[in-house]
Order: structure tokens, then C-alpha cells, then sequence
């Protein structure tokens, strides 16, 4: 083997070496959320599709409506269209297939709208709710 094709080995295997360590540190940590636009994870686990999902800045005209559907069963990450200056908190109101609205707090307080959140509605409502937002 050549200096020049043993050189280009390093480079790919240190490319590839760095990779991996970055998934592997960003998947146990959740350092890098700060850097992360806000997001939500809403888990379905309901029997009903939900036809609506609405977000916004509570005490504040400030929305972002998903006119997405989830089915029961599945997952989607909604990341809102959000604006805010200062401090706040971030809500969340779902309408489900057989019309019910239900509305809960996807993070208590954010200063930067970063960082993310995980939902999971079942039949009664909101079952689980994961804040790590900043």
C-alpha cells in the first residue's frame, strides 16, 4: 500500500471514528437540546386519529395550528412555528377524531423555545409528558 492510499485510510477512519462517537454522545446526553429548535413528540396511543393540534405562547395571541393527522397507534414530532421574547411557556391543545379537545402545558418554562418535549395521549387524555425544554 501506498503513503498516499495508507493517509486517505486514516482520513476516512478518523471521519468515521468521529461519527459515531458524536451519535453515541448525543444520544445519552441531552446537552446538544440546547441548540435544538423546540419540539414535541406526540405519541398517539389513543383509539382515535387526532385531526388538530394547535401550540402556542400561553398568555399570549401567539399559535401555531397542525392541521396533520395522527392516527392511533402512531408518533409524529411536531416542531410549532413560535415566537417569543423573555420567558414564557408553551401549550398544547388537541382535537381528536370524535371532537374532543384537550389542552395541556408542553413545557413549563422556556426562555429560548430550545430543547424538546414527549406526549402521549391515551383514551383518558394526557398519560405522559416529558418536558426537557430550555
Amino acid at each position: 500500500m501506498s503513503r498516499r492510499n495508507a493517509y486517505i485510510l486514516m482520513a476516512v477512519t478518523a471521519v468515521l471514528l468521529m461519527g459515531l462517537i458524536w451519535e453515541a454522545v448525543s444520544a445519552q446526553t441531552d446537552h446538544f437540546a440546547y441548540f435544538q429548535r423546540f419540539a414535541i413528540t406526540v405519541h398517539n396511543e389513543s383509539d382515535f386519529d387526532l385531526v388538530s393540534i394547535e401550540t402556542g405562547i400561553v398568555s399570549s395571541s401567539e399559535k401555531d395550528i397542525v392541521d396533520r393527522r395522527i392516527k392511533a397507534g402512531a408518533s409524529a414530532v411536531i416542531k410549532p412555528k413560535l415566537s417569543m421574547s423573555g420567558e414564557g411557556a408553551v401549550y398544547l391543545k388537541y382535537t381528536d377524531s370524535q371532537g374532543n379537545t384537550k389542552e395541556t402545558i408542553a413545557c413549563g418554562y422556556t426562555e429560548s423555545l430550545t430543547g424538546r418535549t414527549a406526549i402521549t395521549i391515551d383514551n383518558d387524555g394526557i398519560s405522559k409528558n416529558e418536558q426537557r425544554c430550555y
